[in-house]
């Protein structure tokens, strides 16, 4: 993923004002509940010498309704009595909510979210059409929608083997055809827009298979991946559909990350191209050489690297005065500043105790 959302947050001297919450409306005592969190929030920010004002701003971002159904978390941060990052993400996450005030803002549930993220292309068809929908992530509602219909070819009652069942075939099939192309056409022109990762092709088999051909025909669009749910009939299931979509775009963010982990084990056995471990990985960034940060959040929490180790990096104000600092936080700072982008992987894939990377050079 790239950093670009947050490269701006590290301009700031700091220190920083960090709050993850839990904001859904999801469940009756939901208002309740984050009141009472809120309270304590409130509370330990005050005491911490943030100015009320801020504090009562943050207060009415948390407060705010998303309309966003099921599990949702808002990550807010500020420096110097402003907002500097306020992001809302729909899903369920492992990490829980966390404020604090620090050198470095706490970035890692955002980033565990983000990172998980992978924009797709769904393309539901049958002999008419399809309705496109351009996905960010599967926990979101698409961020546009599309439909594409061609002309209909109705059914009409041809004595068998007369001459003219023969000519009805071949015009039903020119039409659908053509339904194809159009539809084909449609993708291509958002592939081209928008970059998804993947194209996902639903719906009728039938359908499928002549958008395929149609795909296929122009050698452009990528060999989108079937999904044998779907349709646009009325009655068709949706909940298989989207069970479905969601074991294929599972299994091609699980494929994105081993390809990361394989290109990592291939740079180390050639002895270039990567850096293993906090110290090789934080003067790689020092030195702005890191093409491709890998980090598992969970293994850096508790370890810390020398601030001296990162001379070089601009980092905020507040960290440089630091003699050392949370690992996790300074290297994705570090890869923000510089240009790098970032994988969260397992330490098991990344290896390095939680931190590796790719270079640039070198």
């Amino acid at each position: 993923m790239r950093l670009d959302a947050i490269r701006e947050v590290f301009d700031h001297a700091g220190p920083f004002v960090t709050v993850h919450a839990e904001v859904s409306r999801s469940t009756a005592d939901a208002v309740a509940q984050r009141e009472s969190r809120w309270t304590t929030v409130r509370n330990d920010l005050r005491q911490a010498g943030v100015a009320a004002e801020l504090v009562a701003e943050i207060g009415e971002r948390l407060n705010e309704n998303t309309h966003l159904p099921g599990e949702v978390r808002r990550t807010v941060v500020a420096a110097g009595g402003e907002v500097v990052l306020d992001e809302v993400q729909r899903g369920h996450s492992h990490w829980p909510e966390l404020h604090d005030v620090a050198p470095l803002p706490q970035l890692a549930p955002w980033l565990a979210v983000e990172d998980s993220a992978y924009c797709f292309l769904l393309v539901n068809a049958d002999r008419v059409g399809a309705d496109l929908s351009l996905h960010r992530t599967l926990r979101e509602p698409p961020v546009l929608e599309k439909v594409v219909d061609g002309e209909e070819f109705g059914l009409s009652k041809v004595p068998e083997g007369d001459w003219a069942q023969k000519e009805f075939q071949q015009s039903a099939e020119n039409t659908w055809r053509q339904n194809a192309t159009l539809v084909a056409d449609a993708v291509d022109e958002l592939v081209r827009e928008h970059r998804p990762a993947a194209v996902l092709l639903a719906g009728e088999t039938r359908a499928r298979a002549e958008v395929q051909r149609a795909f296929a025909a122009r050698g452009e669009i990528p060999t989108p991946h079937e999904v044998e749910s779907g349709g646009r009939a009325a009655g068709a299931s949706q909940a298989a559909l989207w069970a479905e979509v969601r074991t294929v775009v599972d299994g091609l963010v699980a494929e994105r990350d081993a390809a990361v982990a394989a290109r990592l084990d291939e740079a180390r056995g050639r002895g270039e191209g990567s850096a293993t471990g906090i110290d090789e990985v934080a003067e790689a960034l020092a030195q702005s050489k890191v093409e491709q940060l890998a980090v598992d959040l969970d293994a850096l929490a508790e370890r810390t690297v020398p601030t001296e180790r990162l001379v070089g990096v601009a980092l905020p104000d507040a960290a440089q005065q630091q003699r050392e600092l949370p690992a996790d936080r300074a290297l994705v700072a570090a890869a923000a500043l510089t240009g790098a982008s970032l994988s969260v992987l397992p330490s098991t894939m990344s290896r390095g105790g939680g931190a590796s990377a790719l270079l640039r050079w070198g």
